[in-house]
């Protein structure tokens, strides 16, 4: 039987942290879009990952800040996120 488990820069996540499988899809296309351009406006993310809140994006953000160290930033230079490292945020088929 494969076991998937999230893995954190903590060594895992507890899925009462408001991972469902939602949030799990919203957080890879976030990252997927901020890993294929340079940056990206707010408007631009909220558009291309289909965001309703701009809430929800905010705690997007700073739950993959926290959670798994990935450095995204806001710059006023290009008015757009940058990705500067993904972080740990892997998902695991092995089984455990």
């Amino acid at each position: 039987m494969l076991k998937i488990r999230l893995v954190s820069k903590k060594g895992g996540v507890n899925m009462s942290r408001g991972l469902s499988s939602m949030r799990i899809e919203r957080l890879n296309m976030l990252l997927g879009t901020l890993r294929s351009r340079d940056y990206i406006s707010r408007d631009g993310i909220m558009t291309e990952c289909r965001y309703t809140s701009s809430r929800t994006l905010e705690s997007d953000i700073r739950f993959l800040r926290e959670v798994f160290g990935a450095k995204i930033h806001y710059s006023r230079r290009v008015l757009g996120y940058i990705l500067e490292d993904a972080g740990k945020y892997i998902l695991d088929g092995g089984e455990k």
